[in-house]
């Protein structure tokens, strides 16, 4: 005659309570490619000529008057491209990863926001010529 062993009750229960993990800041959170990002759109708009500020051709105020100018719209669509994309990515998920692309979607428009009043100024005085 075999007899079977009852289960004790540390083997009957064999879920694992899981514990919350603490939210993780807002860096983490956006990854390392979209805070390149936000920190290249920000230094771009502290770098920022004056509006009617002659280009010049040579040297180190090259970058200044010429390169970026140039880069403001292009960091500009990428902001909006990855603030779209988050939206989407947004609608397809749930709970905590939900908050994290509207996190991300709102940081992007507004540097967006910000990136767009900081240079119009300056594009207003360079149409208007």
């Amino acid at each position: 005659m075999t007899t079977k062993k009852r289960p004790t009750a540390a083997k009957k229960s064999r879920t694992v309570k899981r514990t919350s993990v603490p939210a993780q800041n807002l860096l983490q959170q956006m990854g390392v490619l979209r805070v390149v990002l936000v920190v290249l759109s920000i230094l771009d708009m502290l770098a920022a000529p004056r509006p009617g500020t002659a280009v010049v051709y040579s040297g180190w105020e090259l970058v200044t008057t010429l390169i970026l100018p140039v880069l403001a719209p292009i960091l500009l669509q990428v902001l909006l491209l990855d603030a779209l994309m988050g939206r989407v990515l947004m609608s397809s998920n749930k709970g905590a990863e939900r908050a994290r692309y509207r996190r991300i979607m709102i940081v992007n428009l507004v540097i967006s926001a910000a990136l767009t009043l900081w240079w119009l100024p300056y594009f207003m005085k360079l149409f208007a010529r």
